[in-house]
């Protein structure tokens, strides 16, 4: 159905349906029924709301890419077409004209700087020797001089030596045969595993080089500077709708012939034969929205008449537009309902009392 159904239209569609529980009184005749509209509303709101901010800019190394990007003399009226679509989002990303440069990286020498770990020497100190593992670097290190070279007096020593201990070797201090730890000879140290008694050890930070990549300027010596600026746009998305029975939401979603409009700009009209009710709704949140540069407001609404016929107080009747003409659903009247409750209280009140009785015979 093309345009909104009259109250008419909607009285002879119910009076056709209530034909069929032995009603034919007209309902068009005055005092035989009464048509209230209950429409169904539900509006979606997209705007699409634009930011554009500007700042000074700096990047590593020399940024080619950035001279790609579109330019821009003045930001607040630099030009981006209306959004297609407020849904889909945009963030484009500009360089002012004239701003692109490069600046030298004054914290590095091409990139590089000096190792802070090893102040540029590219090595570190180093003990050139360790305590001998083999003896633990004490007395043991020779059984005659205790690792001093100098033979000790007889009786010094109390303990003994053990009979299944390691061979002995010739101490390289006292000089004393099958006295000394076959490791460090006597010592009671050997040369450093790591600098090979060196001294020193490349540092692992710089690999020997005294230079390590700066890492402020990603070693590339340099930085690209710019003005640059973002224009980004986000959709703001609201719902607008007055709510309504469950069972008639359920019911015409599907079988109703919902009226759609849509609208694009803020001068755009609301459908005319919108019910003043829902267009006063719908135009509190219509108002032009800050930073707003496109919308689309879509508008569906299914003309709904709630009828009550004064021979069938029983019933209440929704008619509403589909497909195939105007559909007529029923309802238990509010009435109705309450008297089948009372009904039922009275029933199970009835059944307790006769379960008492039938209790108190029993016993």
């Amino acid at each position: 159905m093309a345009r909104k159904p009259s109250a008419e239209e909607m009285l002879q569609a119910v009076g056709e349906h209530v034909t069929r529980h032995g009603i034919s009184v007209p309902l068009t005749s005055p005092g035989a029924a009464h048509l209230s509209w209950q429409s169904l509303l539900d509006c979606r709101i997209v705007r699409s709301v634009e930011e554009r901010s500007e700042r000074a800019m700096r990047a590593t190394g020399r940024r080619r890419d950035i001279a790609g990007r579109p330019a821009y003399t003045d930001l607040a009226s630099h030009p981006v077409e209306t959004p297609a679509d407020p849904v889909a989002p945009l963030r484009l990303e500009l360089v002012r004209e004239g701003s692109l440069g490069e600046v030298v990286c004054e914290g590095c020498e091409g990139g590089r700087r000096t190792c802070g770990r090893c102040t540029g020497n590219g090595r570190l100190t180093c003990e050139k020797f360790v305590s001998c593992d083999g003896c633990g670097g004490g007395i043991d290190a020779c059984w005659e001089c205790d690792g001093t070279g100098r033979p000790r007096r007889r009786g010094n020593r109390t303990e003994s030596r053990p009979v299944d201990g390691p061979q002995r070797a010739r101490c390289s201090r006292c000089h004393r045969p099958d006295a000394a730890c076959p490791k460090c000879l006597g010592k009671g140290r050997v040369d450093c595993p790591v600098c090979r008694a060196s001294g020193f050890v490349e540092c692992s930070v710089c690999r020997g080089e005294g230079r390590v990549k700066h890492t402020e300027c990603a070693g590339t010596g340099l930085f690209t500077t710019w003005t640059g600026a973002v224009i980004s746009r986000t959709p703001d998305q609201r719902k607008v709708e007055e709510a309504a029975p469950l069972h008639i939401r359920s019911t015409t979603d599907g079988a109703g012939a919902w009226r759609r409009s849509v609208l694009t700009s803020a001068t755009d009209k609301l459908p005319d034969d919108l019910e003043p009710a829902h267009r006063t709704l719908i135009e509190g949140h219509l108002a032009l929205a800050k930073n707003e540069v496109g919308r689309r407001v879509t508008v569906r609404y299914l003309p709904v008449a709630r009828v009550t016929v004064h021979a069938d107080p029983d019933r209440v009747y929704f008619a509403f537009p589909s497909s195939t003409g105007i559909k007529v659903v029923e309802r238990p009247s509010k009435q109705r309902v309450v008297r089948f409750s009372a009904i039922a209280s009275t029933t199970v009140a009835v059944a307790v009392l006769l379960l008492l009785l039938v209790v108190v015979v029993l016993n």
